[in-house]
């Protein structure tokens, strides 16, 4: 396992899969969900050996505050995630040499990947969202019974500094706040990279109601694909999908 470094210092692990011969033309970002880490379950390492057998590296790695990467749960916010993913591009650029580079988000990082996406438009090959989260307000504060009304109803996060969703999660004040601006859904009309979206049609965390209302504002050659359940217990379904997505030559 390697590391890069983020923009502002951190060291970030992760793991580069490069083909058995060649120098690849194309390179992968690989950005997990909240609470795990770069194998996604398994699923990560499923399409990187799937890409490297069509000639296609990729990097997968430890978002801040998870796995073996720097960096605490509760420091991090929105804006430094966004700011991972750039540096986790010109990583996978500088060290396999691909002049092509897509990215892949899963769920968390499907919101985080679409408005990279919308705000760096010309600098991704193409986009791939796994089930992806992309009402940050609505997930984490509209939902959230430490909220009433959109204003914090817990004294938790004073005394503690954070909190806590789900197993393994933890929010702080600055990704909060944060959550009220960084809306994924409302730049879906700014995404310019050939979009691919793979979603549970029985997914209880993301409605896949949300995925249909977002691929209405994409392009017309952008593809929603539905999966019967949920998209993890598809693993190889959806790296088929992702690979021929990736590898798709105009």
């Amino acid at each position: 396992m390697g590391s890069f470094w983020s923009l502002d210092g951190l060291r970030l692990a992760g793991s580069i899969t490069s083909p058995p011969s060649g120098e690849p033309r194309k390179a992968v970002v690989l950005a997990h969900s909240e609470g795990l880490d770069q194998n996604e379950n398994g699923l990560f390492p499923l399409i990187a050996d799937a890409l490297a057998a069509e000639g296609v590296a990729s990097l997968r790695f430890d978002h801040r505050g998870h796995g073996k990467s720097e960096g605490s749960q509760e420091d991090r916010t929105l804006t430094e995630h966004l700011n991972d993913l750039r540096a986790a591009v010109e990583h996978v650029r500088a060290e396999t040499g691909a002049r092509r580079v897509s990215l892949v988000g899963n769920r968390f990082s499907g919101g985080l990947a679409a408005f990279y996406a919308a705000r760096r438009p010309t600098e991704l090959d193409r986009l791939v969202l796994l089930t992806p989260q992309l009402n940050f307000k609505g997930d984490y504060i509209d939902q959230n019974p430490n909220w009433k009304a959109g204003r914090l109803a817990t004294p938790r996060l004073a005394e503690v500094g954070y909190l806590e969703h789900g197993p393994g999660v933890r929010h702080g004040r600055a990704f909060l706040n944060e959550a009220f601006w960084v809306r994924p859904s409302f730049v879906f009309g700014e995404i310019l990279p050939p979009t691919l979206i793979v979603h549970g049609t029985k997914d209880d965390h993301v409605p896949v109601e949300s995925s249909r209302a977002a691929v209405r504002r994409l392009k017309a050659d952008d593809v929603l694909v539905e999966v019967d359940g949920v998209g993890e217990q598809n693993a190889e379904f959806v790296a088929e999908r992702v690979v021929e997505w990736i590898t798709f030559s105009e």
